[in-house]
Formats: C-alpha cells, sequence, structure tokens
C-alpha cells in the first residue's frame, strides 16, 4: 500500500512522493507531474507511488507494473496503459480523456467517481474493479473479464461492454444509455439489490 505522508501545508492530503506538498499546493504541478513520470518510466516496476491532483498528457504507461498508488484526483489526457499490470491502485474522483487500457491486467483497483469518455478496456482482465459512481461514455470493455467488479450508481452512456463475463457484476441504480452487452453473460451480473 502507498506510503501516505500528510501535505506540509496541512490541507490533509497526501504529499507527492518526493515532495512535502501535495499536487494542490506543490509551487508547479506541471513540473511535479513531469517528475513523476520520468520516475515511472525509468522503472519496470512501480511501488508506494503518490501522485494525487496531478495531470497527465499524452504519456506512455504501457507494460508497468503498479502496486500500491494513489492517483486520486488525477487527470489524464490521451495517455496510453496498454498491457498495464496494476494491483491495489487508487484513481478515485480522476478524469480519462482518450485513454487505453486495452491488453492490461488489473485487480482490486478502484475508479469510484471517475469520469471516462473516448476511452478503451479492451480484452482485459478487470477484475474485483470499482467503478461505483463513474461516469462512462463513449467507451470500450470489449473482450473483457470484469468478474466481480461494481458499477452501482455510475453512469454509461454509448459504452459497449460487449463478449465479457460479467459474472458477479453489480450493475445497481446505473444509469443507461446507448449500452451493449452483446454476448456477455448479463444471466451472471446482478441489476437489481436482493430484498
Amino acid at each position: 500500500m502507498f506510503k501516505r505522508t500528510p501535505c506540509a501545508a496541512g490541507c490533509g492530503n497526501g504529499a507527492i512522493s518526493g515532495s512535502e506538498l501535495c499536487g494542490l499546493h506543490c509551487a508547479d504541478p506541471r513540473q511535479e507531474a513531469r517528475r513523476i513520470a520520468a520516475d515511472i518510466f525509468g522503472k519496470n516496476t512501480i511501488c508506494d507511488l503518490g501522485a494525487a491532483h496531478l495531470s497527465f498528457e499524452y504519456h506512455d504507461f504501457s507494460s508497468k507494473h503498479f502496486y500500491g498508488c494513489n492517483f486520486t484526483e488525477d487527470c489524464f489526457k490521451s495517455c496510453l496503459f496498454r498491457g498495464v499490470l496494476a494491483r491495489m491502485v487508487f484513481f478515485d474522483g480522476s478524469v480519462f480523456n482518450d485513454c487505453d487500457f486495452s491488453n492490461c491486467d488489473l485487480q482490486f483497483l478502484s475508479f469510484g467517481g471517475c469520469t471516462f469518455e473516448n476511452c478503451k478496456f479492451n480484452d482485459s482482465e478487470l477484475v474485483h474493479l470499482n467503478f461505483n459512481g463513474a461516469s462512462v461514455s463513449a467507451s470500450s470493455f470489449d473482450h473483457s473479464n470484469l468478474y466481480n467488479s461494481r458499477f452501482s450508481m455510475a453512469k454509461l452512456v454509448q459504452t459497449s461492454i460487449e463478449d465479457c463475463n460479467l459474472k458477479n457484476v453489480h450493475f445497481f441504480n446505473v444509469e443507461w444509455d446507448g449500452v451493449s452487452f452483446k454476448y456477455s453473460n448479463t444471466k451472471d451480473a446482478f441489476f437489481k439489490m436482493e430484498s
């Protein structure tokens, strides 16, 4: 699990790894994001990284391994995560535009309250993931294993979840508009809470 050092500004947020301040209080958030990205590029395995409240644009994080990292309330634009392996990583409240998570192995990640627009999660292992309260539009999860993941209170618009394993996936109180489940095992998913 990531090491949480409190921000020296006393705001209650966690400091960025290698800094005493969080992304909201550091002098140059763009420079901090570039420093964090350079650190990620220089490694194959990234553990216990604190990188909340930062913005990343046009970065390629493909084929990296992430363990116990914190990317809460970050912004990711046109970033590649292809072939990433990740365990216990937190992205809660983050925004993703035009990002690609294809061919990933993601387990026990939290995307609670995130916004996804034009993103791909195709051909991936998406096991035990939290998408509760997420807003997903013009995105795709095709040919993926979503076993035991959660989409409760999410909003799914023009999104494809075709040919997916939906065993034990929870879709409670979801807002739907133009969602396709073609060839997915919807009978093994939960769409209503049991009384």
